[in-house]
């Protein structure tokens, strides 16, 4: 369960750090609300995640932490990928 936690505190992360991004807000655009929002996801998702990996064992901790970091960037650079090229597709 901790995993998965640290996974969506990953995920949150990085989807804020694009959404944040000239390019994305091109296509997506955000209101000086929503941008605030994302830079404080942007700061606390990692920070989240490595308490919870810390929460037992230091080293496993790190290795989860960046394991599960590395896996959600991937997974949210596709899915940001996939929306980007549908959105680009609309008349």
């Amino acid at each position: 369960m901790i995993s998965l936690c640290v996974f969506v505190a990953w995920a949150c992360a990085f989807w804020a750090h694009e959404r944040l991004q000239p390019r994305t807000c091109k296509l997506f655009p955000l209101a000086q609300s929503q941008r605030k929002a994302y830079q404080l996801l942007r700061f606390c998702g990692p920070v989240l995640a490595l308490f919870l990996c810390l929460y037992r064992d230091f080293e496993k901790g790190l290795l989860y932490w960046f394991g599960l970091g590395a896996l959600a960037g991937l997974a949210v650079s596709v899915l940001m990928a996939i929306l980007k090229h549908t959105q680009s597709r609309l008349p």
